[in-house]
Parts: structure tokens; sequence; C-alpha cells
């Protein structure tokens, strides 16, 4: 943290990524030096998240008795770079926060639970809608963060074992370049625990600019995210809900995987001669 020649607070890059994991945390260490129109909005959504994140710019100007130029203020000296990555940020916050209670159910139980209810939760007619364009596809190019982005290796790793030309990707800059090579031949997969990242949602869009067939796994069903992929399959989070670095989350991601491989099985039986 470092302050202008004006005395305000701002954040300089090498603390601008994790604060993109932790909106709250960022707003209550920067509480006290933010002028008062900034004060405002920071007293309110440190009040009212859960209101603060589901509001508009507008509404939530008029909620914290400020103006819509004071949000976007307040947005950037918290290093983001505008008031919907600010948003995507604050939901992911609030989701963990809202988990953070005691275990008392088993780790077992627990990820035992999601699994059975991300295969029963998720119809046979989307996984074979997903499997069929997997097996058309020229190429799959699985994006993921972090966890996220071993479990995007695995699946890589698996639909390879299946004869699919698939790759695994979690440097952001890589998946980027890669996505200006993507046309209507291709899947695009993103792989997230809290649903839609900034991440996410650049990579998913670009994609979707270029003519891919865009897939996302997910451990929360958003409906700005659906709205970016044309296929959404939910991985049932763990209950009470995972803190952060936890891996349990994975495992029902893995599960999918391996259900996903066996519809590009049951189909290339089928078909024999659909082999790609």
């Amino acid at each position: 943290m470092d302050r202008n020649p004006r005395g305000e607070v701002f954040f300089t890059m090498s603390e601008k990524t994790p604060l993109m994991r932790d909106a709250l945390r960022a707003i209550e260490a920067s509480r006290d030096d933010l002028p008062d129109a900034l004060a405002r909005i920071a007293d309110f959504i440190l009040k009212e998240p859960e209101v603060a994140v589901r509001a508009s710019m507008s509404d939530l100007a008029a909620l914290s008795g400020s103006g819509e130029a004071s949000i976007v203020r307040f947005c950037r000296k918290l290093g983001f770079d505008g008031f919907p990555a600010f948003k995507i940020s604050l939901a992911s916050d609030i989701a963990y926060r809202n988990g953070a209670e005691p275990r008392e159910t088993d780790l077992g139980t627990r990820i035992s639970d999601a699994v059975r209810a991300t295969v029963d939760g998720t119809s046979v007619e989307d996984l074979r809608e997903v499997a069929a364009r997997l097996t058309a596809a020229r190429n799959i190019d699985i994006f993921g963060a972090g966890v996220s982005g071993i479990v995007a290796r695995l699946f890589a790793y698996r639909f390879s074992r299946i004869g699919l030309v698939a790759r695994g990707l979690d440097d952001p800059v890589i998946a980027e370049e890669i996505v200006g090579a993507l046309d209507d031949r291709s899947v695009y997969m993103t792989i997230s625990e809290t649903g839609l990242t900034r991440q996410t949602e650049r990579m998913l869009s670009l994609a979707g600019d270029r003519g891919a067939y865009r897939i996302a796994v997910s451990g929360r069903r958003i409906a700005d995210l659906g709205g970016l992929c044309d296929k959404l399959l939910i991985a049932t989070p763990l209950s009470p809900l995972p803190e952060r670095g936890e891996i349990g989350p994975s495992v029902a991601k893995v599960v999918l995987c391996e259900l996903l491989a066996d519809q590009v099985k049951l189909r290339r039986k089928a078909s024999p001669t659909n082999r790609s």
C-alpha cells in the first residue's frame, strides 16, 4: 500500500493480485484512509455485503449515499479495473466467508456427498451433448487458475488417453494467446470453484468471439457464468463450503471428467466410424 502526492492510499501492482481474491479484507485494511465519500461506500459494503453484491452501480450509490463516479473510484482504489471486477471478487469472498464454519461432518462424508450430488444432478443429455462436441473438436483447451489449473491438466490427461486432442492451461497469458487461434471447430473449457472469476469471464468471452463451443465446470451456479458459455456443468461444492486452499472440491470435478470420458467412449462404441 502506498500514497499519492495528495495523500490518498492506493495499492501497488505487487499487492494487487492477492486483493483480487479478498475484497472484504482489502476494504477493511483501507477503510480509515478513505475520503468521506468512499468511506461511506466501504461502510455499507462491510455492513451489508450480500446486499452490495446484488446491487447495480446506481443502486449501490444510492444505498451508500454516494455517486456512481465515487463507486468507480472506490473500485479502482482497491486495485480493481472497475465495478464488475470488484463484484466478482466480492461474490467469491462472501461465498468463502459464509462457508467458514466448524466442520462437524467428517471429510469423507463431505466429499462422498458432493460426488453423489454431482452424479445425480448432472443430466445424461448434457453429458451427451458435451461428449459429442468433444469428439468432434479439432482441439480442446482447458483453463483453470490455482488448484483449478491442476484439475484442468487432469481433464486434459484423461481426454488425451481416450484419443482426444486436449491440453490443460494454468497460465492466463498463454491461455489468452491460445484463444486467438480458436475457431468453430474448437472446444474451450474453464474450471473454477467459485464460478465467475475475472479470468474465467475474459477467457470465455474471447473464446465465444472466436466461435468456439464453451464449457464451464464450476462449483457455483451463477447466472452471469451461464450466459458466457454454451454448457454449464456443476460440481456440487462441499458442505460446509471449503476454506481457501482445500483441494477436496477437486474430487467432484474429476468425477465430472470421468462421466464425460464415459460418454465419449459410449458414443464411439455406438458409432465405430466416429473417431474424431
